[in-house]
């Protein structure tokens, strides 16, 4: 396959050179269609030649091709009956678009593969910061702050914290079941109900943007702050600031519509847009990680007793 000059131009741009993550789309949600590269981007194609019996799509009449935004998406969250070619999936990363897979209308979210960064600053700084658990209390409260809505919580310690945000939820659940008349709301991730359902959908929708947020700046985010032990904590840590006020609202809000998840994605790409969702998880892990950046941005070696030595250059 010849590829165009656009195609060929755009696989060798720099990280630098790339659409911010607070000027992109924030998510796509794609099932049952082939995404593909072709000579002029990623592409996404539904239906086949009816004539191939193995055509993953043999039977219907017609194709449909959609080209795809990877430039400027965040998060590609692939359904039931989706398929992603080795060359697509390295656009994507070369964009540094997330690729999601998902079930049915996006619930659960099986896995997640993010692109690399350019540099290791960021992650120098939350290496340095999850190492030192008098740091890792100090950016905690910061979180806890922010979900909280509390500017200053002078003598407040870590355990009264994680009690108000235990309170905060259970408030908050308790009050959107009272406004739409839902009885016996349980949150229960296994549960099949619209209202958990759409909690698993939306909430997985965030922890998509958290990690394109993360992988934007090289960020790990099995290291967290709050959370620990899981392969996403620090997901975790970006998205519980906005489950309040956006996730649980919107999971009771449409909770009586047939079509409910469908509703819960387009009003979540919506408020994600409205309210700059993934500029400020962005803004939050800059204003955490800041103070605990290194003061150099090249390649280096170690030199031994605390000191570097120039990278990419032979030594004896």
């Amino acid at each position: 396959m010849a590829y165009s000059e656009e195609a060929i131009a755009f696989s060798t741009l720099p990280v630098s050179h790339q659409i911010r993550l607070e000027d992109r789309l924030s998510f796509l949600y794609l099932e049952h269609c082939k995404v593909r590269q072709d000579r002029t981007g990623v592409i996404a194609l539904q239906g086949d030649d009816p004539s191939d019996p193995d055509s993953l799509f043999f039977g219907l009449p017609s194709r449909v091709r959609i080209q795809l935004p990877v430039a400027g998406l965040s998060v590609l969250m692939l359904g039931p009956g989706t398929s992603i070619s080795q060359p697509a999936a390295t656009s994507c990363a070369r964009a540094g678009t997330s690729i999601m897979y998902c079930g049915g209308g996006g619930v659960p979210m099986y896995s997640l593969a993010t692109p690399l960064t350019a540099s290791a600053r960021w992650a120098i700084a939350q290496a340095r910061l999850v190492s030192n658990e008098a740091k890792q209390r100090k950016a905690a409260t910061i979180l806890y702050r922010k979900q909280l809505g509390i500017e200053d919580m002078p003598g407040t310690s870590i355990a009264n914290m994680r009690g108000l945000e235990g309170r905060l939820m259970r408030d908050t659940y308790k009050r959107f079941a009272a406004k739409y008349k839902i009885r016996d709301f349980k949150r229960d991730t296994a549960a099949t109900d619209p209202v958990n359902e759409s909690l698993n959908l939306s909430n997985a929708i965030l922890y998509g943007c958290a990690a394109s947020a993360c992988s934007a700046i090289g960020l790990n985010p099995a290291l967290g702050i709050i959370h620990r032990g899981d392969a996403r904590s620090l997901l975790f840590d970006l998205a519980d600031l906005y489950k309040p006020s956006l996730t649980i609202p919107l999971a009771f809000k449409h909770a009586n519509r047939e079509d409910y998840l469908a509703a819960v994605r387009r009003d979540m790409r919506k408020s994600l847009v409205k309210d700059r969702i993934l500029a400020e998880m962005l803004s939050v892990l800059m204003e955490i990680l800041e103070p605990h950046l290194p003061a150099r941005d090249d390649d280096r070696l170690i030199g031994g007793r605390n000191n570097e030595v120039t990278g990419h250059t032979q030594y004896g």
